[in-house]
């Protein structure tokens, strides 16, 4: 890797303040970064043909799920949204596990090339992917020239992410990741669509006259003045209209359904979020002072269900090219297709394919990251010995502690990607606004704002209390 430090050091970053910045400033920094990519979702890229996406590659990388996830907007210099740091971050992260990738990351100047590292490969990918779009003709028909600026346009969008990543990572913005804030912005985006849009819903080949829920604006708020209005005209669409609006098969629009499930799924995550595990402990330097360890009891929810999602939309397209190429599927498979599909369907067999495709995927994906993603009990136990903690009644040990906690953060690990899965498939068995998924997440990112913004409130105003936690 060595050989690679002359371009590594040549990569644009951000320098870190020269001291720690107040919480109202590191927020109005953090504004600005979503502002900025704000922007970018609406700024068009120059050169390119079409509106929507089209060829092969359309339905998997700008599904409605993976664009809400990744925060991309088809045209503009969000593209690519935040994919290519994502992937590569993961990637480095296995790499780094399985001993294939030569930094030690307790090492200062190694662990700079780490992160030097994963921005060039996040460029790398965002060079491949913009590549193989332009290729597919998902753009369309574009001269060289064309393809060559929208090429340029998206390598130095896909910069900006990672800078505006790097601001916030060094301490100038506020969470720790720009990552969370685009996928914040990208799901809020959703529901205020879901909530305020006054545009007509339109689905190819269907029309409008012959289901009343599409003669409402998409909105539900709007939607809700229209049926009202009509209701005491006389008109239809009215009020029994907008309880349960759907356009066959599954197309399900903002209704009061979806609002109730919505707030209730909300409610219901925000409740188990809260929900932890303690673990007795005792500091060593101080003899018989004892604490507990909260251990969440949705250790990990957001990665897995991520994963869920991608692998059952790549294996939904895989079946149904498969099918396009043989000429039909058996009606099993049929079956399995369409449980792969998030969707409000309400027949017993989606039900119950659609939520153990889910919580077994996503089991199995939280198991994976708990083994890689160095949250796993071993590197929990070094954590805690390195702050002076042992489990009572035993030797300050990592071998001990990784042993006492080997059994409940493994239970937690499986748990939590049950439950996570589980909870987004219900999510949209009912339609709920945002996708399950999309709803987990943004609770959950609200949340961890949310708990971050009280704790560092609480330190500014009692600066002698961040003295103490740090010892």
């Amino acid at each position: 890797m060595e050989s690679l430090d002359p371009i590594l050091e040549r990569l644009i970053t951000v320098q870190r303040p020269k001291k720690a910045l107040p919480l109202s400033t590191r927020l109005m920094w953090t504004a600005l970064a979503a502002l900025v990519y704000i922007i970018m979702t609406i700024t068009p890229l120059w050169g390119i043909h079409r509106t929507a996406p089209t060829g092969a590659a359309a339905s998997i990388f700008y599904n409605p799920l993976v664009s809400t996830i990744f925060g991309t907007t088809f045209g503009t210099w969000a593209q690519l949204g935040i994919g290519p740091i994502v992937v590569a971050g993961i990637i480095m992260e296995i790499l780094q596990f399985s001993d294939l990738l030569p930094f030690d990351l307790n090492d200062k100047k190694d662990r700079l090339r780490f992160s030097a590292f994963q921005k060039l490969l996040a460029l790398v990918m965002a060079a491949g992917e913009t590549a193989a779009t332009i290729a597919t003709g998902t753009f369309g028909q574009l001269t060289p020239i064309e393809a060559l600026a929208v090429f340029v346009q998206l390598l130095i969008a896909t910069q900006i992410v990672i800078l505006l990543d790097d601001m916030i990572a060094k301490g100038w913005g506020f969470g720790g990741s720009a990552i969370n804030l685009i996928i914040l912005l990208s799901i809020t985006r959703t529901f205020f669509v879901d909530l305020f849009s006054w545009n007509m819903p339109t689905f190819p080949n269907i029309n409008p006259a012959d289901y009343p829920a599409m003669q409402l604006p998409l909105g539900f708020v709007p939607a809700l003045a229209v049926a009202v209005y009509n209701t005491i005209h006389g008109i239809s669409p009215g009020i029994l209209d907008l309880l349960f609006r759907q356009v066959p098969p599954s197309i399900a629009l903002p209704d009061v359904v979806s609002l109730a499930a919505t707030l209730a799924l909300a409610y219901i995550i925000v409740y188990i979020e809260q929900m932890h595990v303690n673990i007795p402990a005792a500091y060593t330097q101080y003899w018989g002072f004892r604490i507990n360890i909260p251990l969440r009891f949705m250790y990990v929810s957001v990665i897995p269900i991520i994963f869920t999602a991608y692998s059952l939309i790549l294996a939904e397209q895989i079946v149904a090219g498969v099918a396009a190429l043989t000429g039909g599927i058996s009606p099993a498979l049929a079956v399995l297709l369409t449980a792969m599909t998030p969707a409000r369907i309400l027949t017993p067999d989606y039900i119950v394919l659609h939520i153990l495709l889910y919580a077994a995927l996503a089991t199995v994906f939280a198991w994976l990251w708990g083994q890689i993603g160095g949250i796993g009990p071993d590197e929990y136990a070094k954590s805690l010995v390195q702050s002076g903690l042992h489990v009572p009644g035993f030797r300050q040990s990592e071998r001990i502690m990784a042993r006492v906690l080997k059994r409940p953060i493994n239970t937690l690990i499986l748990l939590s990607g049950m439950i996570a899965g589980t909870l987004a498939a219900i999510g949209d068995i009912f339609g709920v606004w945002g996708s399950g998924i999309g709803l987990i997440l943004l609770v959950e990112i609200g949340l961890g704002y949310y708990t971050q913004i009280l704790q560092e409130g609480l330190m500014e105003v009692y600066p002698g209390l961040k003295r103490v936690l740090s010892q």
